[in-house]
């Protein structure tokens, strides 16, 4: 079974749900809504097929059966413009050309935010543009991917454009797609921890630990401007997989050591070894803090003995 058959759609899901799903605001989705069928049907929304979270991310309705594997890349082809024009001027669809012209929108957005593109996949019957008497497109499943896509290609002159699935997936990435999965990072631990905040006394101990030297490779921050060095403070486990944001799970990297420990091909072993770094540095610490805490107390018989408190 290729990629693409393994990624089709085969349970039918509301346009709400998986839209909430991927992280879009649905406050005005539900308290705008007047239809007697639930807030779900509001049809303000619900016929959507581009919804846009300013400064977060934009959802796509994209369907299946158009999409494409190419050199095992799974890629969506289209131009958005040119369906508002078509609607717009040879079917009258100004609802559907209104639609359209907003996925292209959505694109120019995403483009211009650097943000995170979520696809809902789609599934069914879709519409013909040869079809006299335009029949509406009938879904029959209806799911989100996973994966982020990436926009790989846009002709801002004509709004043809190219997206892929996954940020990694290419065969070179630069430190936009980092910024990307940054992003998504981001929003995933937004859902699952809600507003965590790090302990700022944390991260200060943990360079201070540090000397101004990555705990990883040993070699000194880079010197900024003002004379500082700097590092990044990393989370062996991360918070959103329940790790604690104590000392004991942080350490300083330098920037290139962060970056492999997020996304480099050997991150699992670099973990490993940053588990290890932590925990030598946790039993140091306790170590010090013991010796620090033995004094000297007279006995009842005049011997001095250590006593440890």
């Amino acid at each position: 079974m290729s990629r693409l058959e393994d990624i089709r759609p085969k349970a039918q899901h509301s346009v709400f749900d998986l839209a909430e799903q991927a992280g879009f605001d649905v406050t005005d989705w539900i308290e705008s809504s007047n239809d007697a069928r639930g807030h779900k049907a509001n049809p303000k929304y619900c016929y959507e097929w581009a919804f846009v979270e300013p400064e977060r991310l934009i959802i796509l309705n994209l369907w299946h059966p158009a999409m494409h594997e190419i050199d095992g890349r799974i890629i969506a082809k289209d131009n958005f413009r040119a369906d508002a024009e078509y609607h717009r001027n040879v079917t009258g669809k100004t609802s559907w050309a209104k639609r359209a012209k907003r996925l292209d929108d959505a694109l120019q957005i995403a483009l211009r935010g650097n943000l995170p593109v979520r696809v809902i996949l789609i599934d069914g019957i879709r519409r013909s543009k040869d079809d006299p008497t335009l029949t509406p497109s009938s879904v029959r499943a209806r799911e989100l991917d996973p994966k982020p896509w990436t926009i790989v290609a846009y002709d801002w002159d004509t709004g043809e454009f190219e997206l892929s699935r996954g940020i990694f997936d290419q065969p070179c990435v630069d430190q936009f797609d980092l910024d990307l999965a940054d992003k998504v990072a981001v929003e995933r631990q937004e859902k699952l921890t809600a507003a965590f905040v790090r302990d700022p006394a944390v991260r200060r101990r943990v360079l201070v630990r540090s000397k101004g030297r990555c705990e990883l490779c040993g070699n000194e921050g880079f010197k900024m401007a003002s004379g500082a060095l700097y590092l990044e403070t990393h989370h062996v486990k991360p918070l959103a997989d329940g790790g604690p944001d104590i000392e004991e799970n942080v350490v300083a990297l330098c920037a290139d050591d962060h970056r492999r420990a997020h996304y480099g091909a050997e991150r699992d072993h670099i973990a490993e070894q940053l588990a290890a770094i932590a925990a030598k540095s946790a039993s140091n610490r306790h170590g010090a803090k013991s010796k620090k805490n033995v004094i000297e107390k007279e006995d009842p018989h005049s011997r001095r003995v250590r006593v440890q408190i």
